[in-house]
This record gives C-alpha cells, structure tokens and sequence, in this order.
C-alpha cells in the first residue's frame, strides 16, 4: 500500500465507498469488529480494497494490510463475506508477533461494497449519524444488516430477523448518540447471533473565518484528520476556491452575517483569523450565539482581553459558560511557532474538545489509551 492510501482520513474512506457504488468495479470493506487485547486501531476502523488491489485507509500499523488485501480478491470473486482472525499473541517469532507493536486478537469482516452501504452514504450526506447493525456469526448469514438513525429508528434488511432487532436496538441507540462500535453476543429461544454495531457520526466540520495565507496550513492539517473544512471571507475580491482548493465549503459574508448564512450545530468548530481587530470582534459576538461548543480566536491574551473590556463596555458581558466555549489564545501548549506546527496545535485542540479529552502526555494517562 502506498503511504497516502495507508493513511487516508475517515473522509475520504467514506468517499471512496462513494465511488465504488456509483462506479462498474468492485470493492471490498474490511473492517475490525473485535479487538482482545491491544492493537493499533480499534472496532469500526475501516480499510476499502480495490479491484486493483489497492487499499485505502488502514486497520492496523500495516503488517496486516497485504494479507487482507488477499482475502478481500477473494472475496470480490465469491462475493460471501467473511471474518478473519488474527491472533498477534501467539508466538513473538511467527509472522504476525514479531516487531508489529500489537499483542491482541483482531477480528474483521471483509465484504462486498453493495447497495447495502447506501444509507451510510446517505446519512453522512445529510448529516446525521448512524448506526450499522451486523450479523458476524451465529444462526443469521453473515453480512446481514439492519439500520439504526434517530430519526427513524430501526430499519430491517429484508432478511434481518426481528427477533435480533428487538434483542439490540438499545445498544444501537446508544451508538448512534456516541459513535461508539461494540460486538454484542445475543442468544434467544428464537435463535443466536453475534452482531457488530458500527456508530458513525457526521463528519466534523471547522469553520476558518479568515483568507490569510495562515489559513493554508489549518486546512491540509485539518483536511488530514477527517475534518471538513469551510472558509469563510469577508474580502470579495479573493477567489478563495482557488486559494483554499482542499477546503469543501466556501462563503463571502460580512462577521455580523455569519450565523445567518452559514448552518451551524455542535458538531461545527470555528477558527477566527483575520489578523483584523473589529472582524475577529464581530465574528465572536455572531458564534457566541450559536450551538457550536469550540470558538478559536487567534492572538494573544492581551488582545482578548481588551475585546472583553470593549464588549462590557457596551453592555454585553459573556456568561461563565459562553467563556468556555472562548479559546484564546487558540492552540495547544506545543512549543511550535511555524505555521504548520501552529496549525497542528490548534487541530489537536479542536481534536481534544471534539473528542472530551483533557490534553496530556498518554504516560500519564491511567487505563486504556482508547476507550473499551
């Protein structure tokens, strides 16, 4: 696998599933749905295989990309899924233990890409999250799948039984809330089944108020861990499509127009810099009114703080609570100063928040490094 394939953010994994349906070649989706032990990536991390043999995105640290690969052909060519297990605790001198990094047991399914990864698409299309209830073993084919959205709760392939659907449409709630991914063993008198539940959120967006030429590391940084970018100006003569080409969304608005032109919710951060004082000032007065939990505000202390001076003196004075949606100065504490090595430290604060992490030095962290 080539290193951009390999490392390919959950954005484009996704968009390459796109692709593969609206297309006349065939695809294959690995993905993991059970981990014992450690292992570099997680349940519901997801790896799509080409008919060309090429893969895009990763579940492990690659030693076991080029033996999936094999399978999944196999699988293009049958077209019955299948589930693959890797034991990496065995013996620390066989093909798998030596050196790889991980001492865990790795379950995935290796499947066609079919209509059937459609309401995926859709839901991310539209913005809602969801959940993919499948049956990994037990008394139901494996592959088969029901549906899980808030909107409409459980929705049934033709052949997912209704007995499994009553057993697991809690848990699937539960993961569509959280985007979590759990294996879930269900006996019953009317049958067994051991099914994978695949919590999917909307894709996160950053919304980057400014034009500047700082805003070009913030999107590739951003772009890289799975965020969609919007760029916002308040400049007409810049063609910001054409500077900004890796960003999704594109707007010309005037800061006290912002939240009325632009759709936001809490799965939306903003980023304010526009290196000028009374835009940043107008822009924040417009966020602060809306439902996104992080507001990043470029520039030193000082200068908030004589923006809260000009906003009391006006009357407004913020809540408690609408100062701690307020990040400025805006970043991790890194010790960076380049223009990437910034733009790394304010993703990985909006990575932080987005995720409800408190920032620290995983050594220090007590427990698991993910969340099992």
């Amino acid at each position: 696998m080539k290193d951009q394939t390999w490392s390919a953010p959950e954005t484009e994994i996704f968009e390459t599933i796109r692709r593969a349906q609206n297309s006349d070649s065939q695809a294959v989706m690995a993905h993991i749905v059970g981990v014992e032990g450690n292992a570099y990536r997680r349940p519901g991390a997801k790896m799509v295989v080409l008919e060309n043999r090429v893969g895009v995105g990763n579940i492990t640290a690659g030693c076991l990309e080029g033996e999936v690969i094999d399978t999944a052909s196999k699988v293009m060519e049958t077209g019955v899924p299948v589930i693959q297990t890797y034991n990496l605790m065995q013996d620390r001198d066989d093909m798998w233990g030596l050196g790889i990094g991980c001492n865990g047991i790795i379950d995935i399914l290796i499947e066609q890409i079919d209509s059937s990864h459609k309401p995926v698409i859709d839901a991310i299309d539209s913005g809602h999250s969801i959940s993919v209830i499948t049956v990994i073993s037990g008394d139901v084919p494996i592959g088969t799948k029901a549906y899980y959205t808030l909107n409409n709760g459980m929705v049934l392939s033709q052949n997912f039984p209704v007995w499994l659907a009553n057993e697991v449409e809690s848990e699937a709630f539960s993961s569509t809330k959280t985007g979590k991914s759990i294996s879930l063993e269900i006996i019953t008198s009317s049958g067994r089944a051991k099914v994978f539940i695949d919590g999917i959120l909307p894709t996160p967006k950053i919304l980057i108020i400014g034009s500047g030429n700082d805003v070009s590391p913030v999107v590739e940084v951003a772009k890289l861990n799975g965020f969609r970018v919007a760029i916002v100006s308040f400049r007409k003569g810049i063609k910001i499509d054409e500077k900004f080409p890796s960003a999704d969304e594109f707007y010309n608005t005037s800061p006290a127009s912002i939240a009325i032109d632009i759709s936001m919710d809490s799965n939306t951060s903003a980023v304010i810099m526009t290196h000028n004082f009374i835009d940043d000032r107008i822009s924040l007065e417009a966020l602060i009114n809306t439902p996104i939990d992080y507001i990043g505000l470029l520039g030193p202390q000082k200068r908030f703080e004589e923006m809260l001076s000009e906003f009391k003196s006006e009357g407004l004075d913020f809540s408690t609570e609408e100062l701690a949606r307020i990040y400025s100065p805006i970043g991790l504490d890194i010790g960076g100063g380049s223009p990437y090595q910034i733009a790394t430290s304010i993703v990985s604060e909006i990575l932080s928040i987005y995720h409800n992490r408190v920032p620290g030095h995983l050594k220090n962290r007590k427990g698991h490094i993910h969340e099992r």
